[in-house]
């Protein structure tokens, strides 16, 4: 009996604690400012109260038809189970992440060997992105595991004379991982490419049929009235920026040289040590040299899902809009990226003998030595983040432009009236701070009747004039100035009565005049009618609530 056995597992057993540890060590408590964290939420709470897979923080709750449902579905379960706390939700990701690094850990040791699957196992564990990423209530990590899971169960498949039972199970990873993130679609191109190049043509149409009924069914939900879809936003110049139009086929292979670019010097360096500056690049650049060249190598010698998977799944990602790049569209291809550099390396080493352990080790640690100093300050910011929200609330560590916006939130919930909406910057965010109240993104435009147009089409009788990034005073504060007379001052929240965050009221069309400026030149704004408050609105406090759970799943408390 060998040792050959024995040391796989302990590897593997090595690989998930070093992960864990790394995890456990950089868990950040606080919940993540962007808007996905919160629209995860939502829907899993939409499905959970029996409302459908729509849009609730939305006045008009369309159908939701941009994210797939598999990540909701898994929170919905949470919810359902009665987790109310950000911590119980992120620990789903976190286990999704440390799981997807023992999963690369298999995956590369039925190519590499033990040794070399577990230094990548590790390099990835202790990736600046995959740590990032592992405590916000986002599906990149399940959506990694996924992919890693389909690729080692199909590779596996072919090896054990294309068992079926392998087959189906990487099949079925691979269409969870579509219904986590769209993205996945290369994924399922990719087997069915890797299926017919193999000539098994009845299995090919097996697995095609049964990606065709669920991959239906979603399309035609997506041609819902949802508020937003990928395919149309792909399109745009900047989906931020709706006013600027769209690209055209040379558009997008300007697109496409611009993202290259910043995915080989920013990017997939941000992944792998997290760190900026002139080394990274060229770290970078090394980085998608050396696996470009290990790819053509394993594509040369038998080109299997991973090798389809890879170029079908980048070019995705080079023509997507420039805004929204980053290290997260690293995630799934980083396990790839890292052994096929190792394939590349031991190639231009062999004649190395002995020294080619030497350079290789040498590679590992500049790889390593980096990425774990960003981990140590991934640690600092966790700590100071959790040490901040006893008094300051979950969004402290955000600064007080945030807990401004979060403050307006909390009072929302429990000081406007049954039914209310408000236009905001966040409206996610603020539906799920708020316990409830709908929001929709205010329109990014300084004309007041476009302004008070969209604010009329979905019922919202309030905007938050915020200062969250800037945009609400350049848009929402432009079209006040231009018709004071149409709003009226509902509350303020920050250190002074004309300081931070003002929640204003929209007056209905017949009540809206030009307005008035004072003396200074500056606008006059009514307070609002006392039918824009409950009842009980003067009892209502307006500090950032400071509990750890999720307003929006916990009762609030008189």
């Amino acid at each position: 009996m060998t040792m050959r056995g024995p040391l796989r597992w302990s590897l593997l057993a090595a690989s998930v604690s070093v992960s864990a540890a790394l995890v456990v060590g950089a868990f950040n408590p606080a919940p993540h400012s962007g808007g996905d964290n919160a629209a995860y939420l939502s829907l899993a709470h939409a499905l959970v109260e029996g409302r459908g897979y729509v849009d609730a923080y939305d006045p008009l709750g369309a159908p939701h038809t941009k994210y797939p449902p598999l990540f909701p579905l898994l929170l919905a379960g949470l919810v359902a189970a009665g987790a109310t706390s950000w911590t119980a939700f992120k620990l789903l990701v976190a286990a999704a992440t440390v799981l997807g690094v023992g999963v690369t850990y298999l995956w590369a040791q039925r190519r590499l060997g033990p040794w070399k699957a577990f230094s990548i196992a590790v390099l990835v564990a202790a990736s600046a992105g995959v740590v990032y990423y592992s405590h916000w209530i986002l599906s990149d990590p399940v959506f990694v595991l996924l992919v890693l899971a389909s690729l080692g169960a199909l590779e596996r498949a072919e090896a054990k004379g294309w068992d079926p039972r392998w087959i189906a199970f990487g099949a079925g990873a691979a269409l969870g991982a579509y219904f986590t993130r769209s993205a996945g679609l290369p994924l399922l191109v990719a087997i069915l490419a890797w299926l017919a190049m193999r000539g098994r043509l009845r299995m090919l149409v097996v697995v095609a049929a049964a990606f065709a009924v669920p991959l239906l069914s979603w399309w035609m939900w997506g041609r819902g009235a949802g508020v937003g879809d990928y395919v149309t936003e792909f399109w745009l110049v900047d989906p931020y920026q709706p006013g600027l139009g769209t690209v055209g086929l040379g558009g997008l292979t300007g697109r496409a040289v611009a993202n290259g670019l910043a995915y080989a010097t920013r990017h997939v360096p941000a992944a792998v040590v997290g760190s900026q500056g002139a080394w990274t690049l060229a770290l970078g650049i090394v980085l998608v040299g050396t696996a470009l060249w290990g790819w053509v190598i394993e594509a040369r010698r038998k080109a299997g899902p991973a090798e389809l998977f890879i170029p079908l799944y980048v070019g995705l990602v080079l023509l997507w809009p420039q805004v929204w790049g980053g290290d997260r569209f690293v995630l799934p291809v980083l396990p790839l990226l890292l052994l096929y550099g190792a394939v590349a390396l031991e190639r231009a080493t062999r004649r190395l003998g002995g020294g080619a352990q030497v350079l290789a080790a040498a590679a590992f640690v500049v790889l390593l030595l980096p990425a774990l100093g960003s981990w140590t300050g991934a640690v600092r910011e966790a700590r100071a983040c959790g040490g901040a929200m006893p008094s300051g609330g979950p969004f402290a560590c955000y600064g007080p432009r945030v807990t401004e916006f979060v403050a307006a939130a909390d009072w929302a919930g429990s000081a406007l009236p049954e039914g209310a909406a408000v236009m905001t910057r966040k409206p996610r965010i603020f539906y799920v701070m708020s316990g409830g109240v709908p929001s929709r993104t205010f329109p990014f435009d300084p004309d007041p009747d476009v302004q008070l147009a969209e604010a009329d089409a979905v019922g919202a009788r309030y905007v938050l004039l915020d200062r969250w990034d800037g945009q609400a005073a350049r848009f929402v504060g432009a079209a006040v100035r231009a018709r004071p007379g149409a709003f009226c001052v509902v509350q303020g929240f920050g250190a002074g009565p004309n300081d931070g965050a003002q929640l204003l009221g929209i007056l209905p069309p017949e009540r809206r005049s030009a307005g008035a400026t004072d003396d200074a030149g500056g606008v006059m704004i009514a307070r609002c009618p006392e039918d824009y408050l409950s009842r009980d609105a003067g009892a209502v406090s307006y500090r950032s609530p400071t509990s750890n759970r999720i307003p929006l799943l916990s009762p609030r408390t008189p």
